[in-house]
C-alpha cells in the first residue's frame, strides 16, 4: 500500500529570458532594441496597452486628423541618438512652422504683432540673456550636475531672474520663454534644468526656444513601434508591474496579474514618479526614492483645437494669456488644426469651447474654436507628469543617482538623462546606455 505524497506542489517557475525591460516608451524600445541586436533574448513589458509611454500618435478625437499627443519634436543637429535612428530606419522628417510666419507677442495684456521689446527694454534683454548664457558656460552637460560645483544655480527660476531685476515686461518675456520650456510656474522648477538645455544646445538660449522644430512625417508612434520590432523582444502589453524583485543572481519581475519573469538583468524603464508605486526588494536607496517622491511640477496641458478665422502661419506667444505659445500645426475640413501650449498659472478648461475660444483670442482676436482635444499627462497614471522638470534642489543633490545601476538593475528613461533632461534624446542616451550596462552584466 503506497502512502500519498503529502509534499504541496511546487509553483511554475517564471518563464526566463535574458533581459527584461519594464516601459515601453522610446527608453524601453532603445533598450531591447540594443540588447536584441547583442543577440539577447528581450522581454519588454508596458503598462499601457501600446508603446510609446508619454509619445502618442493619434487621431483628433472624433476625426481621423492625426495629432501628437505627447512628445513631439526633434533635431538632428543637436540630438545625436535621435539622429541615429533617423539614419537607421530612413525616417521622413517635417519641419513644424516653415517659412515666413506672422508672429504676435502679449505682454501685460497688450497684443502686438513683431517683436514686443524695444528701446530700452532691448539692452535690459541683453543683459538678462547675457548672464544666462554665462551661466550655462559652466556646465558640463555630459557629467551629472551634482558631480559638479552648481549648487548656486539650482534655484527657481523665478529666484535667478529676478536677481537680474529685469522691467516688468522684459521678466514677463522670460517668464514665458520659461513656461514654454517647462509647463510649470517659475518659482516651482530650476534654473539649473534650463541652463542645462540652453547648455546641450551650444549655449544658444534662442535654439533651445525655437530651433527644434523637426517632427517625425508619419508621426511618433510609428518611429517606436518600428524601434521595437526590430529588437525582437516579446511584448507583454496592459501589463502593469507590482514587484521587481533581485534574488541572487537573477532579477524575477511580478505583474499585478500575478504573472512573473526572471532574467539575469533587467532595465526600469518607467517616469521616476512611478518608482514610489513599485515594491522592490531590495527597496530603492533613499537618494532614489527622495526626488521620485518629490514628483515635478510639468503640467503643460498640451490643447489641440480647430479653429476657424486665424492665419495659417500664425506664430503667436504671451504671459498673462491662457496660452504661452499657440501656432497652427495643418489642416482639418472645418479649420486650422492649431496647438495651444496651457501652463500654469493659466487654469483653462480644454473642454469649455467658450473658454478656449476666449483664449484663442487673447492672442489672435479673429479665431474662433470649433473642436479640442489633448491628453493631460499630469493625471495619467502611468506618467504622473509631462516631460521632467526637476523642481530646484534635485539636480544638484540626486542627478548621478538616478541614472545610477542597482545591483542587477539599470535605469533608463528621459528623467534620468544627463544631456537632455526630459526630451526624447535624453530617453534615447539612458536607452542605450542601460542595455550597454545590461550586456555586460551577462558577460559575466
Amino acid at each position: 500500500m503506497s502512502v500519498p505524497d503529502s509534499t504541496p506542489p511546487s509553483p511554475t517557475a517564471p518563464e526566463a529570458f535574458d533581459a527584461i525591460v519594464v516601459g515601453g516608451g522610446f527608453a524601453g524600445v532603445r533598450a531591447a532594441r540594443d540588447l536584441g541586436d547583442a543577440g539577447r533574448s528581450v522581454l519588454l513589458i508596458e503598462a499601457r496597452d501600446r508603446l510609446g509611454g508619454r509619445v502618442w500618435t493619434r487621431p483628433f478625437a472624433g476625426r481621423e486628423t492625426p495629432i501628437e499627443a505627447g512628445g513631439t519634436w526633434i533635431s538632428t543637429d543637436v540630438h545625436p541618438f535621435t539622429a541615429e535612428e533617423v539614419e537607421r530606419y530612413g525616417f521622413a522628417l517635417r519641419v513644424s512652422h516653415a517659412g515666413e510666419v506672422s508672429t504676435r507677442w502679449s505682454l501685460g495684456g497688450e497684443l502686438v504683432h513683431g517683436f514686443p521689446l524695444e528701446r530700452g527694454e532691448l539692452y535690459e534683454l541683453e543683459r538678462a540673456l547675457f548672464e544666462v548664457i554665462r551661466a550655462s558656460h559652466r556646465i558640463d552637460v555630459d557629467v551629472p550636475r551634482d558631480e559638479q560645483d552648481l549648487a548656486d544655480l539650482d534655484i527657481s527660476v523665478a529666484d535667478f531672474v529676478d536677481a537680474l531685476d529685469p522691467g516688468i515686461r522684459v521678466r514677463e518675456f522670460l517668464y514665458m520663454w520659461a513656461g514654454l520650456g517647462s509647463g510649470a510656474l517659475p518659482s516651482e522648477w530650476s534654473m539649473l534644468t534650463a541652463l542645462s538645455l540652453i547648455a546641450a544646445m551650444d549655449n544658444s538660449v534662442y535654439g533651445w526656444y525655437g530651433a527644434v522644430t523637426d517632427a517625425f512625417e508619419h508621426g511618433i508612434s510609428q518611429v517606436v513601434e518600428t524601434v521595437a520590432a526590430d529588437s525582437g523582444a516579446r511584448i507583454e502589453l496592459s501589463t502593469p508591474v507590482a514587484r521587481i524583485e533581485q534574488d541572487g543572481d537573477r532579477v524575477v519581475v511580478s505583474a499585478e496579474d500575478g504573472r512573473s519573469w526572471s532574467a539575469p538583468t533587467a532595465v526600469v524603464a518607467v517616469p521616476i514618479a512611478l518608482w514610489p508605486e513599485i515594491e522592490f526588494a531590495p527597496a530603492l536607496p533613499a537618494d532614489k526614492l527622495e526626488p521620485a517622491r518629490r514628483g515635478h511640477p510639468g503640467r503643460m496641458k498640451k490643447t489641440w483645437m480647430i479653429v476657424e478665422g486665424i492665419p495659417d502661419n500664425l506664430y503667436a506667444s504671451g504671459w498673462g494669456t491662457e496660452f504661452v505659445q499657440m501656432f497652427p500645426e495643418g489642416a482639418d475640413r472645418d479649420g486650422l488644426v492649431t496647438l495651444g501650449m496651457c501652463a500654469p498659472p493659466s487654469d483653462l478648461d480644454p473642454h469649455d469651447l467658450e473658454a478656449v475660444t476666449r483664449a484663442v483670442r487673447q492672442l489672435a482676436p479673429e479665431g474662433r474654436v470649433l473642436a479640442t482635444d489633448l491628453e493631460d499627462w499630469a493625471t495619467d497614471p502611468f506618467a504622473r507628469g509631462t516631460w521632467y522638470v526637476p523642481p530646484p534642489g534635485v539636480l544638484s543633490g540626486y542627478h548621478s543617482a538616478l541614472g545610477r545601476a542597482e545591483g542587477r538593475l539599470s535605469f533608463a528613461g528621459a528623467d534620468v538623462a544627463v544631456r537632455w533632461i526630459g526630451w526624447i534624446d535624453g530617453a534615447l542616451e539612458t536607452g542605450a546606455r542601460a542595455a550597454r550596462e545590461a550586456i555586460a552584466r551577462l558577460a559575466g
